[in-house]
């Protein structure tokens, strides 16, 4: 892990059919590099200068236009902002391919066959469960309806839960970067279309009502 002090030049890239996404040119004292991590996506353009905490550096390739592009990356483990400049960024570099698009997908298992199940004899137990799954499912449900209450479908699927009442409450939020990129993106543009902002010093996204 490398702690130091940085600059960060925020680049928003516009073009890709996962959705808006940032990258970065990290300006440091022993170096400059490209960072294509997922939690620059809910930042806006700008310099951003503060403390980074670098976890790998290493050097990536990929086709652009028919050339190939080398670059060195850096990998960040966390990032602390201390000012902040955010205005546009122009460059005349080539265009940026989507960091998602350069990641495989993962291929999914095929799942084991599973053995039939030891049959049970649930007329024999159906006497003494029923009256307990019953009232422990009509619990259960009628919490979900007082927790779910005033909340859209949509925004649970989204956010979550936990998340979803915090901004049904107009309440600061915190996303979390290390879930799937399309997923962040998506809460990233789901609350600015709520009124939400997002503090980089905080790291923390806050509804103006709050």
């Amino acid at each position: 892990m490398i702690k130091c002090q940085g600059t960060l030049r925020i680049k928003k890239i516009r073009q890709s059919r996962n959705g808006a996404f940032c990258i970065a040119d990290l300006a440091t004292d022993f170096g400059e590099f490209k960072v294509k991590d997922p939690m620059l996506d809910q930042f806006e353009e700008g310099e951003y200068q503060g403390t980074v905490w670098i976890s790998e550096i290493y050097m990536s390739q990929y086709i652009s236009y028919g050339k190939a592009v080398t670059e060195l990356r850096a990998r960040l483990h966390d990032l602390q902002v201390d000012s902040e400049d955010r205005k546009p960024v122009r460059s005349n570099e080539h265009s940026e391919p989507d960091p998602i698009d350069e990641v495989p997908t993962p291929q999914v298992p095929p799942k084991a066959s599973q053995k039939p199940a030891t049959r049970t004899n649930w007329a024999d137990m159906r006497g003494n469960r029923l009256g307990k799954e019953a009232t422990s499912v009509s619990e259960k449900d009628a919490g979900q309806a007082v927790a779910q209450a005033g909340q859209s479908t949509g925004d649970i699927e989204l956010f979550g839960q936990e998340l979803a009442t915090q901004i049904e409450n107009h309440q600061a939020v915190k996303l979390d970067p290390t879930v799937d990129r399309v997923l962040f993106r998506k809460q990233t543009a789901g609350l600015k279309a709520r009124g939400y902002t997002f503090d980089s010093k905080q790291q923390t996204w806050i509804h103006p009502g709050a």
